[in-house]
């Protein structure tokens, strides 16, 4: 059985065995992730699939975006560590989850999730000077 997924403007295809249908089902299952169409962070398409270890043994698989740089790591099932799932984040207005993007950090910094530095630039925003006086 194939699957795809689609990452961005890219299609993956996964193949799927099992003995019979039902088995073919629970293994395609194990990709229980949803199609990723835009990043989180800048709304670019130019999204990929990437994996890569750690310290030798840390095994992470993400989807990043070409664009800004952000990503956003896939978790693992404790109880079968074949399931993958994107993670997410309980919503700022809390009305539920969204995909949990870490904005690229080019100077070293541990990066920050999407939402927080969504909210630095509103906090750094400049407002501008208050005279009280009407506007014209």
């Amino acid at each position: 059985m194939k699957i795809e997924k689609k990452v961005g403007k890219r299609t993956y295809e996964f193949t799927v065995e099992g003995e019979n249908l039902h088995e073919a089902v629970m293994e395609s299952k194990k990709l229980s992730f949803y199609d990723v169409h835009k990043c989180g962070c800048c709304g670019s398409d130019d999204l990929v699939l990437d994996a890569h270890v750690a310290k030798g043994k840390f095994k992470y698989t993400t989807v990043k975006c070409n664009k800004c740089r952000a990503s956003v790591n896939f978790g693992q099932q404790q109880e079968d560590s074949n399931v993958f799932y994107l993670r997410t984040r309980d919503k700022t207005d809390g009305t539920g989850k969204e995909i949990d993007w870490i904005a690229f950090d080019n100077n070293g910094n541990t990066p920050a999730p999407a939402q927080q530095v969504a909210q630095q630039q509103v906090n750094n925003y400049a407002q501008p000077a208050q005279t009280g006086q009407p506007r014209q």
